[in-house]
């Protein structure tokens, strides 16, 4: 019966962390110094075979482009007194600009870029330096902070997202405050500088993206 009892108890407290995320009161690790972007030697573009977004990284910041395709039709054009077709480029799309653009039967297909900043001038969230090759980006979700951690290495970008699923290693961390998101319970933590090291090997644990330096 003792044994029932201990294994009905510890599925009911896998079932309570499984149903907890955590997010974190400051950007981390705490008390590290935010900057606006990175060393310069990572300045450029960065692409992934596996997705449209390019990642750029200059003076301002990191931001995010990303293309839609729009289209528009041949008699469109005509009847508009602003949109002009010159060889490739639609002219009247963009302010003072032109795009590239494609005929495919009666209508042109042209691409339209979109830029966030995700880090940066204009941008909520926080950026720490943890060594030369290594970031965390604290994304600002309401009144706190998800982690994201980017290295530059050969080359290339990676980028891991932080697993936010309440963990057992959480309990050793201060939790400042308990609030309800899209239903479910998430903790806010306040995890020391010390703590760092235990944390990022327990949060990165997903799925490496990784894009290219053009």
């Amino acid at each position: 019966m003792k044994k029932v009892l201990l294994v009905f108890s510890l599925s009911l407290q896998f079932f309570s962390f499984s149903q907890k995320t955590v997010q974190f009161s400051d950007p981390l690790p705490f008390g590290s110094t935010s900057q606006l972007t990175t060393d310069k030697i990572h300045f450029g573009k960065y692409k992934s075979s596996d997705s449209q977004v390019t990642y750029v990284i200059d003076e301002k910041g990191i931001s995010i482009v990303t293309l839609a395709i729009a289209s528009i039709s041949r008699e469109q054009v005509r009847e508009s007194s602003k949109l002009q077709v010159k060889g490739d480029y639609l002219f009247g799309i963009k302010v003072n600009d032109s795009v590239p653009c494609v005929l495919e039967g009666e209508n042109y297909y042209y691409g339209i870029e979109s830029k966030l900043m995700i880090a940066g001038e204009g941008s909520l969230n926080t950026l720490v330096k943890i060594n030369s090759n290594k970031y965390v980006i604290n994304f600002h979700e309401g009144s706190y902070f998800e982690p994201s951690i980017l290295t530059f290495e050969g080359g290339k970008m990676t980028i891991v997202h932080s697993e936010l699923n309440y963990q057992p290693l959480f309990q050793s961390i201060l939790q400042v405050n308990t609030i309800t998101r899209y239903g479910s319970e998430v903790a806010i933590l306040a995890p020391t500088f010390e703590q760092w090291e235990h944390l990022e090997a327990s949060l990165f644990t997903g799925k490496k993206l990784v894009y290219l330096k053009e």
